[in-house]
Formats: C-alpha cells, sequence, structure tokens
C-alpha cells in the first residue's frame, strides 16, 4: 500500500488533523496507517503537495499546505484551535488604518499568523502578507470594523485586543 496516490490523501488528512513538526513524527504517522517509506519518498510527497513548514504560536513549527492546492479539492483546512482564551500567543499588538489591519508579532511568528488568519475564512478578510515580526491584513472596504474586532478578539490574545479596542470600535 505505499503508492503515491494513496499515500497523499493520508498525509493531507494527518497533516490537516495533527500538528507535525518533522518529517520524522509524519513518517511515523503514516506508519501508523501502514505506509512505510524512506525519508526521500516523503521528501519528495511533501515537495509535490507543496507542503511548508510555518511557526506555530507554541513557540514550534508545524507543516502545512495551502488550502487552494489541487490535492485539497473539496477538504476544509483546520481552523486553528487554541487552549483557553489565550488566542494566538505570538501576537504583540494589532492597528487597523482604512481597510489595513497591522499585526505585530515575535519575530518569526508572523507567516504562520498569516496562515491560521486566512484559514479563519473571514467575508471580510481578502488576504494576508506576512513579513519576519508583522503580519499585513486586507480587509474589504466595507468591513465594519465592530465585526472585525469581533473577528480578532476571538482569535489574538485578550491583552492585545483590550489595547487595540478603542481603535477598533471608537473610529466607527
Amino acid at each position: 500500500m505505499n503508492s503515491r496516490k494513496a499515500r497523499l490523501p493520508e498525509i493531507i488528512d494527518i497533516l490537516a488533523h495533527q500538528v507535525i513538526s518533522s518529517q520524522e513524527e509524519l513518517s511515523k504517522q503514516l506508519a501508523i496507517r501502514g505506509h512505510i517509506i524512506t525519508q526521500a519518498t516523503l521528501s519528495r510527497d511533501l515537495k509535490l503537495l507543496k507542503a511548508n513548514k510555518v511557526s506555530d504560536d507554541r513557540g514550534g513549527y508545524r507543516y502545512v499546505i495551502g488550502e487552494n492546492h489541487p490535492f485539497l479539492r473539496g477538504r476544509k483546512a483546520q481552523r486553528p484551535q487554541y487552549h483557553g482564551n489565550q488566542g494566538h500567543t505570538a501576537a504583540l499588538s494589532i492597528s487597523i488604518t482604512g481597510n489595513l489591519i497591522v499585526i505585530k508579532t515575535r519575530n518569526g511568528y508572523a507567516s504562520g499568523l498569516a496562515y491560521d488568519i486566512d484559514v479563519l475564512e473571514s467575508e471580510w478578510v481578502l488576504g494576508t502578507i506576512p513579513g519576519a515580526d508583522t503580519v499585513f491584513v486586507a480587509v474589504k472596504e466595507s468591513a465594519p470594523r465592530a465585526d472585525l474586532y469581533a473577528l480578532f478578539n476571538n482569535f489574538l490574545p485578550d491583552h492585545v485586543m483590550k489595547e487595540a479596542k478603542s481603535n477598533f470600535i471608537g473610529n466607527e
């Protein structure tokens, strides 16, 4: 059962439902499902799936596959889940100006946060651009700031959102 055709959906399923931070972890999960493969084969599979390693909010890394990838047709990417009310702990601040939201993060965490924002599939978010410690979020011009605040309030740490509340709610 080591054909690529059978293996790729398993890799997608594992990456969509688990936080996998290394090829060794992924290889073990595949072995549990009956796919014993070499590291080189796994590397080729990840390259074919265009899997990327992104930093997560816990200080580590995880593999993700872009939600628009052809292998994902009909599947949904896993939405980020957080412990308690901590939110995405990599976020340090959030500001809004016009139709642009700027989120400052700890260095190296912006791409993981941007990915998680994209997975939210909000009707107001047009897209994200991550840097090393900053995420730019383009939002629809018609997006009510109170709705944007509510979206990020359930996603970012309480102290970050409390500090930014007047910037979102006070300027409607």
